[in-house]
């Protein structure tokens, strides 16, 4: 039997996601710093480049949970790659609920849907047709945003926001090389952008060998100089596990997936630097004191200028 909720708490947690978050006892343990300042932020553009099991699950799961009870009548929409990755999405925002002895009562629940009383709907669909169709959300999560395919993004999500006024749309995910929309927004200035990362590095001299990335203090400054909040992930602290995990993914995989590097597919022909020069126009030759000048004219094989 639900209980009551003091109205001092109800509206200060409201107001206040993290606070709501501390209170329903989470099943992945305590907020890291870098998951609170992302529960802060309650409207806007968000872009979330955070690597493999830094948290990212407790962000997915807490923001539509609050939107929902806290904004009676409110829709926040989930989606995932794969109808797999969906169905684990929509497990962990169950739990959620379920930790919450206040929340509205559910009306409706299913691996897609869950409804409540006080008309909020929870929707949970993978990056197909599926989720087409829905319309003024207050909250779109973007689930490992860069395995999702551009014209999902551009065709069935941003139409969404038609008739939305103020809402949150977070983008969260390890990178999948410079391509697509996560790429291109964790690279918009206009974007509120954060970076969760392993602290430690490849080593230049030996690509098999972990080493101390640069002191945390300095990182976060680079990285806010070029308007990104940035962290070391407190998931990622274990040396022995991080070596591991590079000596059976390699170099490349692991500054992608623990890093957060965009990084060139290992069987990329071309470097992206490479494509790039092809279609700059200010790209020069390696010596311009050897290039000769074409005549003004030019004849054919039968003396006929062309």
């Amino acid at each position: 039997m639900k209980g009551y909720e003091l109205a001092s708490d109800f509206l200060a947690k409201r107001l206040d996601p993290v606070m709501y978050a501390e209170s329903i006892d989470l099943p992945f343990g305590d907020l890291y710093q870098w998951q609170k300042d992302v529960l802060s932020i309650t409207q806007g553009n968000v872009c979330i480049n955070g690597a493999r099991q830094a948290g990212k699950s407790t962000i997915v799961s807490v923001v539509p949970c609050h939107k929902a009870k806290y904004c009676p009548g409110s829709l926040s929409i989930v989606i995932a790659p794969t109808l797999t990755q969906a169905g684990e999405d929509m497990e962990k925002i169950r739990s959620c609920v379920a930790r919450d002895e206040m929340f509205p009562k559910m009306t409706r629940g299913n691996d897609s849907e869950l409804r409540f009383d006080n008309g909020s709907r929870i929707v949970v669909a993978p990056a197909t047709d599926a989720a087409r169709g829905k319309s003024a959300p207050a909250v779109v999560i973007l689930d490992e945003a860069s395995r999702i395919e551009d014209f999902v993004f551009s065709e069935v999500v941003l139409p969404m926001f038609t008739k939305s006024k103020r809402y949150l749309f977070l983008r969260i995910s390890t990178p999948n090389g410079k391509k697509g929309f996560f790429y291109d927004d964790f690279n918009d200035e206009k974007v509120k952008r954060f970076e969760v990362r392993s602290p430690f590095d490849v080593s230049p001299a030996n690509n098999w060998t972990l080493i101390p990335a640069k002191p945390e203090d300095e990182y976060r400054r680079e990285m806010a100089a070029k308007g990104i909040r940035a962290y070391y992930s407190p998931q990622h602290r274990d040396l022995d596990k991080q070596q591991a995990f590079l000596e059976r993914m390699g170099k490349l995989r692991y500054e992608q997936e623990f890093c957060c590097q965009f990084v060139e597919p290992e069987d990329q022909v071309f470097s992206y630097a490479d494509i790039d020069a092809m279609f700059s126009t200010r790209a020069k030759p390696d010596n311009e004191d050897t290039l000769i000048a074409p005549p003004e004219e030019f004849s054919d094989a039968y003396g006929r200028v062309i």
